[in-house]
């Protein structure tokens, strides 16, 4: 089901099917959260598919606005599967300050700022929420 699920977002973009972009696809479908570009090659196991090629299918799943980046605390990009059909990001992302796991808070949405002014041309939105995670919470034992 994934590959099938894969292949349509590829077709819909109107990009070409290739067996690497389906396994990354894949990667990007299973996983829970935005990952690093290392934990995306790690996923992808045997099937070697060069890093440069997989940051090259990234960036073009991003400019077909299927797959958005996030920038963490370290200013490296983590990704993640995206169905808001824009550059900017429509939800805000969660970063655990206590294990650093980022986690899109896709049942919330961030309003769409128009019409600052004519002094400002806006070229991306974001807002992140830092704190602990449900995890993080439940192993240490805090409530609060």
């Amino acid at each position: 089901m994934p590959e099938q699920a894969a292949a349509e977002i590829l077709k819909k973009a109107g990009l070409k099917q290739t067996a690497g972009r389906i396994a990354l696809l894949k990667v990007l479908l299973k996983a829970d959260k935005p990952l690093s570009h290392r934990q995306i090659c790690e996923a992808l196991g045997d099937l070697y598919y060069d890093p440069v090629s997989v940051y090259r299918s990234l960036e073009s799943f991003i400019e077909a606005g299927f797959v958005h980046k996030v920038e963490d605390d370290n200013r490296s990009w983590l990704y993640a599967l995206c169905t808001c059909k824009e550059e900017s990001h429509c939800h805000p992302h969660f970063f655990c300050r206590n294990c650093g796991n980022c986690e899109c808070l896709r049942s919330y949405s961030i309003p769409r700022i128009e019409n600052l002014n004519n002094d400002y041309i806006v070229e991306e939105q974001r807002y992140y929420i830092k704190g602990i995670c449900s995890s993080c919470k439940i192993a240490s034992g805090s409530e609060r």
